[in-house]
């Protein structure tokens, strides 16, 4: 797939000015061309997700992305291919990228990084039952006054989850059970990065969270840590999490991080 470059246009309508590497494809900062006869002063401007339409099964029934759900994801208003490239368009995106963030400010208050994982667990439990996926990477979360929403996801199996991968033929369950299992791994990645300030190295010796800071919780350390296990089968699930964090939980973390008691 070929990148565009600043002011290069797509379709004919969105001029670009930046592109940026994503998680899957490209995403691109673009400005709408005005029609004829209507001012350029405030053209509006759109974020374009482009993607190798080769990564994608023939067939697809690519309007399915349109009714992603509205919660989790950022809505996608347009659809089109173009020289080989599937251009999804988002509507205006408010909020600040979790990347960003998490550059800037790691590791986290401890009240904020629970927070975003409430957030994150309750939209990754809801998208699930739905049979929908996303890849949980900062790069793909937006943060919103209200909460954190994805860009990139859709449909299991209608686009492909890591790069260089595409939509494969297994048996649904076992791709609902990889998926999930997947999911775990970077959740537990992405709070370990949250309250360490550090990446856990695959394959590497992890310093249990609580060597960095000991206001973390000991259950919730005990998921984070147990989701970086190599082995799959031996991973949380994400409900877990979920049933740890979920506000007014029983078993769960109250917003100023404590663990409640059996």
């Amino acid at each position: 797939m070929k990148i565009k470059q600043k002011g290069e246009r797509i379709r004919g309508t969105f001029r670009v000015f930046q592109s940026f590497p994503f998680i899957q494809g490209v995403l691109y900062y673009t400005e709408v061309t005005p029609r004829q006869g209507e001012s350029s002063e405030s053209s509006p401007t759109r974020f374009l997700h482009g993607l190798d339409i080769r990564l994608l099964r023939k067939g697809t029934e690519l309007r399915r992305l349109l009714k992603r759900d509205r919660n989790a994801f950022f809505p996608v208003h347009g659809l089109f291919v173009e020289e080989g490239t599937l251009y999804q368009v988002f509507g205006k995106l408010e909020g600040n990228l979790m990347a960003h963030h998490l550059y800037r400010s790691v590791p986290l208050p401890l009240n904020q990084a629970i927070h975003f994982l409430r957030s994150i667990t309750g939209h990754l439990v809801r998208i699930h039952k739905q049979g929908l996926f996303t890849v949980v990477h900062p790069q793909n979360m937006l943060i919103t006054p209200d909460s954190i929403r994805f860009l990139y996801g859709g449909p299991l199996g209608l686009l492909p989850k890591t790069r260089g991968s595409r939509p494969g033929t297994m048996d649904p369950v076992a791709v609902r059970q990889q998926d999930q299992a997947m999911d775990a791994y970077s959740l537990g990645a992405l709070a370990y990065i949250m309250f360490t300030g550090t990446s856990p190295a695959p394959g590497g010796k992890l310093l249990p969270v609580r060597s960095y800071r000991g206001d973390v919780p000991q259950a919730l350390e005990h998921l984070i840590m147990q989701s970086l296990l190599a082995a799959p089968q031996s991973r949380p699930r994400v409900e877990e999490f979920w049933n740890l964090v979920k506000e007014g939980g029983s078993q769960g973390i109250s917003r100023t991080g404590t663990a409640h008691s059996p």
